[in-house]
């Protein structure tokens, strides 16, 4: 299908379409359906075919009064319209949709009619300052939870406002010690706890310059405010640093928190756990550097619990508060009515929210990293738990990138260790062209399909490539190294996991290699092997990458050679597992080598071309020296003899080795590659006047089958003789070829 207009993708995958202005943004998901927000619009999708469920559109354009007060506070026309950014079920049979409204937050409720669930307009509004952004593009994000709707955004027109809201507390208003220019990512419900991941300037660090730090802020459900005058403020709002480093003594930072998954529970470390994956990068003036980090929510909850940071005095630095400088109950902790609380504890909370010790990611370093001059990590989606063949279970991970990329990979830990990550690089997928930022990622189980969203594309990519035509030998199959996929050993298939359990047969006939070993061993018994070079077919146009389903533009004439299907790096403090991409085209594959080679025809075909264009130069300089001998006669062999005479001396040879290093030194800069260029003949050649040496050396140059091959520019580079002999080259270069003259050089060595 058509995504851009020139770039093709397999007519399977399914799509839907828009515009880049429609700012697309998950809102909703079911087991069969997808709510997109979109411009003046909700889109319930299929998951299976991408296509809209009929009747379930939600209409909603600004009235014509906001857009042209939008326009005349000096916004864009494409800003001034509604865009959808916010659902929430407030009731079984009642859905709440929030959006822009031309940056006049509006909220709107529906009634689901039984039977066929359509949603109806019920004539109440309300306005949306505080649970809505002013901007489709403003990072803002909000959870609805226990019939409440918790949101993180801006609460003015020019976005200096920002917020964490619930209707009626927020945090202090212009308060840079609570939020300080935050960017919003996600927001989770824990037990009876919000928490929300963002990433600001942090204030702790202003003395020494600027910098960007991530945070995890934390609020109580159960608070209801402070005592006068803060009964509309939190009186829980906690924030600590999210740390994802690699350590060492000089610890290599990932500051800048881009997306976080949900919460994920499974066996880590051993223990029963909830985590969450957060993707983080390096700051935009530094190396592109991401990484993928796991936290665990009981480390999050533990750092509220420790000691507090704060500074004296504006020219102190920010240390922790001593333990008995906090003030009883303890700021921050969850009470039964907030509102009752002494006003030392609330002012505390308001002065002193950032906790001094971080929460480090499981590990204690990331379980992905990935350096590139070209793109950044920017949406993640995690398939957890995924049961292999050998009983354990694996957290697959998808992750998007700003440049149209999705990387599969799963993080595999050791049985002795729950601090030694290896991670797989499994595949890498551009499914959108180069340059399109992937927004969001989201997986259906029950379709088996990644949901891959941008600006105004959707496309579904399926979870797993085991029944692709490129994996039906035992070798491709073990070296995906892919939970997904197994060996079936008995039918010569590669058989997905899920289908090796519905079958019942005997898992010893299966082969699953995670650890990449033994491959070789298991496989050896099959002749056959699918060869990994590939060459491109002079009719396609975009041609997938063996092993990711990459799509990259055909290079003219080029052979591709594909390696590294699974790449298996270990992460340990000594063991940076970071890749810089040496590739400048738009289509890298990084992780990926790919090499090009021209093919060896084209060097037969040009030297056939040239050989056949120079010997058209050597007969057309042979017809020219004929002409020359019939006219010019017994004067002209007068003068080549005065010529010939006055070149012998010592004084002409060095001008001329001067002319010719000159010449020389020119068409080795204009030389090609590929070509065997020689300027001066090794044989040592007479100049003759007479026409029959001429022609005889024709011949001679033609049974040698061109052995020397001179590349010329077919300019004219003829010696100019300042003495005696000026006359006689004037004359030449006026009635002799570039050919003569050149063998004319030739005559003479240094």
């Amino acid at each position: 299908m058509d995504l851009t207009g020139n770039c093709m993708l397999h007519a399977t995958v399914p799509s839907f379409f828009g515009n880049s202005t429609d700012h697309f943004k998950l809102l909703d998901q079911d087991e069969n359906t997808l709510l997109i927000g979109a411009r003046n619009a909700v889109y319930n999708i299929s998951i299976d075919q991408l296509v809209e469920v009929p009747g379930q559109r939600i209409s909603w354009p600004s009235s014509d009064a906001h857009r042209e007060l939008c326009t005349l506070k000096g916004k864009h026309e494409q800003d001034c319209q509604n865009y959808i950014r916010v659902w929430a079920p407030v009731a079984p049979n009642r859905r709440m949709v929030c959006g822009t409204n031309s940056f006049k937050p509006l909220c709107r409720y529906y009634n689901v009619l039984p039977g066929n669930g359509t949603l109806v307009y019920d004539n109440n509004e309300l306005e949306a300052q505080g649970r809505c952004p002013y901007n489709p593009q403003h990072n803002s994000t909000y959870v609805f939870t226990d019939g409440q709707l918790y949101a993180a955004t801006v609460a003015d027109f020019s976005g200096a406002d920002p917020l964490i809201y619930r209707e009626p507390q927020r945090t202090e208003q212009f308060d840079s010690k609570q939020l300080n220019q935050p960017a919003f990512v996600s927001a989770i419900e824990h037990n009876g706890y919000v928490m929300f991941f963002y990433r600001e300037v942090a204030i702790e660090y202003m003395n020494c310059g600027k910098a960007v730090y991530s945070r995890v802020a934390r609020v109580c459900k159960n608070d209801k405010g402070g005592p006068y005058p803060f009964q509309d403020r939190w009186t829980s709002f906690l924030k600590a640093r999210l740390n994802c480093s690699i350590p060492g003594e000089y610890p290599f930072y990932f500051d800048e928190l881009q997306a976080t998954t949900k919460t994920i529970q499974g066996l880590y470390g051993g223990d029963r756990n909830k985590i969450i994956y957060a993707i983080m990068t390096t700051q935009e003036n530094a190396i592109g550097g991401s990484a993928v980090c796991a936290f665990s929510v009981q480390d999050i909850m533990d750092a509220f619990e420790g000691p507090f940071k704060a500074q004296r005095d504006i020219h102190s630095n920010w240390l922790q508060v001593p333990p008995s400088a906090v003030p009883e109950p303890r700021p921050g902790k969850c009470v039964d009515d907030s509102r009752t609380l002494p006003k030392a504890s609330v002012n505390f909370v308001k002065t002193n929210n950032l906790m001094d010790n971080s929460v480090r990611s499981l590990h204690s370093r990331p379980v992905f990293t990935r350096v590139s001059l070209y793109y950044r990590l920017s949406a993640i989606a995690v398939d957890a738990q995924v049961k292999a063949l050998d009983g354990h279970r694996y957290d697959v991970v998808f992750v998007g990138t700003n440049d149209g990329k999705v990387i599969k990979f799963v993080n595999i830990l050791s049985a002795n260790s729950s601090d030694d990550v290896r991670t797989v690089v499994i595949s890498e997928t551009q499914a959108f062209p180069p340059g399109t930022k992937i927004n969001e990622l989201t997986i259906s189980k029950l379709h088996s399909k990644l949901i891959v969203i941008s600006s105004g594309k959707i496309i579904s990519l399926p979870l797993h490539t085991c029944n692709e035509n490129g994996y039906k030998t035992c070798r491709k199959c073990l070296e995906l190294q892919d939970p997904y996929c197994a060996w079936d050993d008995t039918n010569r298939d590669c058989k997905t996991i899920e289908a090796v359990h519905a079958s019942g047969a005997s898992i010893e006939r299966f082969y699953q290699r995670l650890d990449g070993e033994r491959i070789g061993e298991i496989c050896r018994k099959y002749d056959q092997q699918e060869p990994t070079r590939k060459t491109y077919d002079d009719n396609d146009v975009y041609t997938p990458v063996e092993g990711s389903g990459t799509v990259v533009e055909k290079p003219d004439q080029r052979t591709v050679y594909i390696v590294n299907h699974g790449t298996v790096s270990s992460i340990g403090p000594d063991d940076i597992d970071n890749e810089i991409s040496m590739s400048s085209g738009e289509n890298d594959q990084p992780n990926r080598v790919i090499q090009y080679h021209p093919k060896p025809d084209t060097f037969v075909n040009e030297k056939i071309n040239l050989a056949s264009f120079n010997w058209a130069m050597v007969f057309a300089g042979g017809a020219v020296m004929l002409f020359l001998g019939l006219v010019l006669g017994f004067g002209f062999s007068r003068r080549l003899a005065c010529l010939n005479k006055s070149l012998s001396g010592g004084e002409h040879r060095n001008q001329l080795n001067w002319h010719s290093g000159k010449s020389l030194t020119m068409l080795s800069q204009n030389r090609t590659s590929g070509k065997d260029v020689n300027l001066l003949m090794n044989t040592t050649n007479q100049y003759h006047t007479q026409q029959q040496a001429i022609v005889q050396q024709l011949q001679q140059h033609h049974q040698n089958n061109c052995k020397d091959n001179i590349d010329f520019d077919y300019k004219d580079r003829s010696v100019e003789c300042k003495n005696s002999t000026e006359n006689l080259e004037k004359d030449i270069s006026k009635g002799m070829g570039t050919l003569q003259k050149t063998r004319h050089l030739k005559t003479f060595k240094p």
